[in-house]
């Protein structure tokens, strides 16, 4: 159970979610338990920035997998009490899904002293400085930064915490490549239905 000291209520997490599969519940999990949140609102990228290459599965499609997996994260993990919130806005605004956009959109919702809890991978925290307005995002944005592996981190000038934590070795590609067993219930079920992948 959580304590009731002060703590960082509510995070967002971004990503292509194409599919979503069981390394992200575990992350949203991991989000739970190690930071103490309450809410975790979950963004599909329209077009990711850093996958411009790749034409995804359709957004209504990716965001109908992540309510699937939200009732999946349920049967999953019995002792959470985490709210999941999917937020459609990228796919509402259209064009390449920029983070600092999106958070210029939400800031007012969710910052929280002064600033918006973010939820990344360690895959991303090398490169956070060469994000698109990158500087909006230091004075706007806490990053979270779940670490996957005890590779060496290049050091950016945000506010990053790193949080060791057991990850789930799962890929998006790795499904998309034929493996279900790294998929949820309702949506390996869903995936089957449409035929997707």
């Amino acid at each position: 159970m959580h304590s009731t000291e002060m703590k960082n209520k509510v995070a967002l997490i971004g990503g292509s979610f194409d599919p979503v599969h069981l390394g992200h519940l575990m992350l949203f999990h991991s989000a739970w338990k190690y930071i103490e949140i309450e809410e975790l609102v979950v963004i599909p990228a329209l077009l990711s920035n850093f996958k411009q290459d790749r034409k995804p599965v359709s957004f209504e499609d990716r965001a109908e997998m992540l309510e699937q997996a939200f009732l999946d994260y349920r049967d999953l993990f019995k002792d959470s009490d985490l709210k999941l919130t999917l937020s459609r806005i990228e796919g509402e605004r259209g064009g390449i899904s920029f983070t600092s956009d999106t958070i210029r959109a939400l800031y007012d919702r969710y910052a929280e002293n002064g600033k918006v809890n973010f939820i990344i991978g360690d895959d991303l925290a090398s490169s956070l400085d060469k994000w698109h307005d990158f500087e909006y995002l230091k004075s706007h944005v806490r990053f979270f930064c779940f670490k996957r592996d005890d590779g060496e981190i290049r050091k950016v000038d945000a506010e990053i915490h790193f949080i060791d934590s057991d990850i789930y070795k799962a890929s998006s590609t790795d499904v998309r490549k034929g493996d279900g067993s790294l998929l949820s219930r309702r949506v390996r079920e869903y995936i089957d239905e449409h035929h997707l992948y």
